[in-house]
């Protein structure tokens, strides 16, 4: 009787192990898939979280968005970056390394028209980036400033 008790304790342990394991979220994982289309949904600058606001852009022109599409990067990390900061067509290259290492340059573009939503918008100051809980993050400025982003 005292074995099949110890067996049965072993079997319930390992179910609970195996579900504890399994439970872990998939959402936390960091990946540097960054080929795509992708859409800034705010900035971090410091500690303050910035986002769109009807305020502060044009939804008549892009939506008020600032997209990017980034090819996928060849066996050397290059690849290219292009995209629209909200009135203004932007382009260039960029090369990434490993643990998340980038460098996009030169940006290619004009400020014509700009509302105040895309100054932020430092792509080319780029030095660290991952995908996290879906969302693609580009650090700058020694990491105290961040662009995020979503697939589009």
């Amino acid at each position: 009787m005292r074995t099949y008790s110890t067996i049965k304790n072993l079997a319930f342990l390992v179910v609970t192990l195996f579900l504890c394991n399994s439970c872990s979220k998939e959402n936390d994982d960091i990946s540097y898939d960054l080929a795509g289309s992708w859409k800034v949904i705010y900035f971090l600058d410091g500690n303050k979280k910035i986002t769109k606001s009807e305020d502060n852009t044009w939804p008549d022109i892009n939506n008020g968005d600032i997209t990017t599409n980034f090819t996928a990067p060849d066996n050397n990390g290059k690849g290219t970056v292009s995209g629209i900061s909200v009135s203004n067509a932007y382009n260039g290259e960029y090369t990434i390394q490993k643990n998340g290492d980038i460098s996009i340059g030169p940006i290619m573009t004009t400020y014509i028209n700009e509302p105040e939503w895309t100054k932020l918008f430092s792509i080319g100051s780029a030095q660290k980036f991952e995908i996290k809980n879906s969302n693609l993050l580009i650090y700058y400025n020694s990491r105290k400033n961040i662009i995020v982003f979503e697939r589009n």
